[in-house]
C-alpha cells in the first residue's frame, strides 16, 4: 500500500465513530503550519485551545503516532486530520523531517535496536513441554465442570431460561475462563443474546438455546477424544475451545502468493475489545481468506486494505478445516500494484449454490456457524416484509445485521441485480460489500 492513502484506508484506523468525525473536521489547511512528509513520516503543527500548538507526527511504515495533545486515543483526531490533509495531496513533500519529528523517528529506532540486541532468555522444551500439559489439565477440568452444567440444563428443562440470563451464563463462561478455555467461555458468554432484542429470532430462544448447548457438547466430547482425530480436525477443536496458534509456526509453513482482493470488513466491539475481520479472495488460487486483527477498545487495528483495494503478497493459513483464517507474511512487503485484475475473477453464485458452499464448510467444521459467499440477487422484501437477498430463482435469504444500511444498499443497486458478499449463516445473509459496475463497495 504505497504512495499516498485514500480518505478509506486513513478512517479505517480511526479508534470510533466520534474520532472520524473530530479527524473530518480538522482535514483542512487552516489550522495547521509547518506540515511536511517524508517517504516515512508526515508531520504538522495543529492549532489547538492553547498558545502552543500540538506536534503532530505519524509514522507511515508502521503506522505509529505521536502527538502532544493530552488525548488517549491512538490515533487522535489530529493525527487522523494530518493524514486526511496528506491523502488530499494538502501536505507538502519534503527532504528531511522537522526537528522535532526527525528526534521522535531516531528516538523509536534507537529502542528497537536496543531491544534486538537484547538476548533472549533460551527455551527450556522441558519446560514448555509441561506448560503445555498442565493447560490440558485445565482445560480438562473446566470441560468436566461443563458437561455436568449441560445436562443439569437439559434435565431441569430449559423453561425460564431467559429470566437474569446474563447471571445464568456468566458465572460458567467465567469458569471457563479460569480453565483456559476462552473460546468456550466466549460461546457461553454470547447465549443470552438468544433472548433479548438484538437477535432478531429471540422469538425462537428454545429451539436455538438447545442447539448452542449441543454444540458444546459436541465440541467438549471432541476436546475429550483430541488424540483420536485427525491432525486438521484437531486444530480446528482446539481453535474453538480457545488453544493459541502462534503467529511463527503459521508463518513457518508454506504459503499462497497472490494478487488479494479485500472484498469485505466487519468491525465487532466486544468486552472491551475491539475486532476486526478482514476478508480477502486470491484472483489466481480463487478461495477466501480471513485476516483477525484484535486491539482494546480505543486503540488503533493494524493497517490492512480496505474494501475493494487489492494487494499482492504472501498469505499463510492458519491451520484447521477448513482453512480460512489467515495472516500475512511479514518478511514480504505487500505490494498495491497487483499483477492481475481480482474483481474479474470473482465467481458470484445463485444463493441455493451458496448454501451448498456454507453446509460444506459446516460439514468440515461443525462449530463454525457462518461461512463466506458472493451470491447474486436483488434486495427486497419477503412476504413477511422481512429485507432479504432475492435471485434470479426467487430463492431468498433473510439479511441479518442490518442496522441502518437498508436505505444504502437500495440506493446502490437501485433495485437491480448484483454481486453480494457476505458471511452467511443459519439466520441469513450479513452483508460486507456488493459489486456495483465492476466496484466493490463496502458497507
Amino acid at each position: 500500500m504505497g504512495g499516498r492513502w485514500s480518505a478509506d484506508q486513513v478512517l479505517a484506523l480511526a479508534p470510533d465513530a466520534s474520532s472520524v468525525k473530530a479527524g473530518q473536521k480538522l482535514a483542512t489547511p487552516t489550522p495547521w503550519t509547518g506540515t511536511g512528509a517524508t517517504d516515512t513520516l508526515v508531520w504538522g503543527l495543529c492549532k489547538g485551545s492553547g498558545k502552543t500548538p500540538y506536534q503532530t507526527i505519524v509514522d507511515i511504515g508502521a503506522p505509529a503516532y505521536k502527538c502532544s495533545c493530552p488525548s488517549r486515543k491512538f490515533p487522535c483526531k489530529h493525527a487522523l486530520g494530518l493524514l486526511l490533509l496528506w491523502s488530499q495531496n494538502e501536505v507538502p513533500d519534503a527532504a528531511e523531517p522537522a526537528d522535532y519529528a526527525a528526534a521522535w523517528q531516531a528516538g523509536r529506532a534507537d529502542r528497537a535496536t536496543k531491544k534486538s540486541a537484547e538476548p533472549s532468555a533460551p527455551k527450556d522444551p522441558d519446560r514448555a513441554a509441561k506448560t503445555a500439559a498442565q493447560r490440558v489439565e485445565r482445560v480438562r477440568s473446566g470441560i468436566d465442570e461443563l458437561q455436568l452444567w449441560l445436562t443439569d440444563q437439559v434435565g431441569n428443562g430449559l423453561a425460564g431460561a431467559e429470566i437474569d440470563a446474563y447471571r445464568r451464563f456468566d458465572a460458567v463462561a467465567a469458569r471457563l475462563v479460569d480453565a483456559q478455555a476462552p473460546g468456550l467461555a466466549t460461546r457461553v458468554r454470547r447465549l443470552p443474546a438468544l433472548f433479548s432484542g438484538v437477535d432478531s429470532a429471540a422469538v425462537d430462544w428454545p429451539a436455538r438455546l438447545l442447539e448452542e448447548l449441543g454444540r458444546l457438547w459436541s465440541l467438549s466430547v471432541a476436546h475429550q477424544r483430541l488424540d483420536e482425530l485427525p491432525d486438521d480436525l484437531a486444530a480446528t477443536v482446539r481453535r474453538h475451545v480457545g488453544y493459541p496458534t502462534a503467529k511463527a509456526d503459521v508463518l513457518a509453513a508454506d504459503g499462497i502468493a497472490d494478487t488479494w482482493l479485500c472484498v469485505g470488513r466487519r468491525d465487532t466491539d466486544e468486552d472491551g475489545l475491539l475486532s476486526r475481520r478482514t476478508w480477502l479472495w486470491g484472483a489466481t488460487a480463487r478461495r477466501y481468506g480471513m485476516v483477525l486483527d484484535y486491539a482494546p477498545t480505543g486503540a488503533t487495528l493494524p493497517l490492512r486494505p480496505v474494501t475493494g483495494e487489492a494487494i499482492a503478497t504472501t498469505m499463510h493459513f492458519y491451520p484447521g478445516t477448513p482453512r480460512l483464517r489467515c495472516v500475512y507474511d511479514d518478511t514480504t512487503p505487500p505490494s498495491d500494484t497487483p499483477s492481475a485484475d481480482p474483481v474479474g475473477t470473482l465467481e458470484p453464485m445463485t444463493l441455493t449454490a451458496a448454501r451448498h458452499v456454507r453446509a460444506r464448510a459446516i460439514a468440515d467444521d461443525p462449530w463454525a456457524q457462518t461461512w463466506p459467499v458472493l451470491a447474486s440477487g436483488r434486495f427486497g422484501r419477503t412476504d413477511d416484509a422481512t429485507p432479504a437477498l432475492i435471485d434470479a430463482d426467487t430463492i431468498a435469504v433473510p439479511l441479518t445485521g442490518l442496522a441502518d444500511r437498508w436505505p444504502l444498499l437500495l440506493a446502490l443497486t437501485g433495485g437491480a441485480h448484483v454481486a453480494v458478499f457476505g458471511d452467511l449463516g443459519p439466520q441469513g445473509l450479513d452483508v460486507a460489500s456488493v459489486l456495483v459496475d465492476g466496484t466493490v463497495i463496502g458497507l
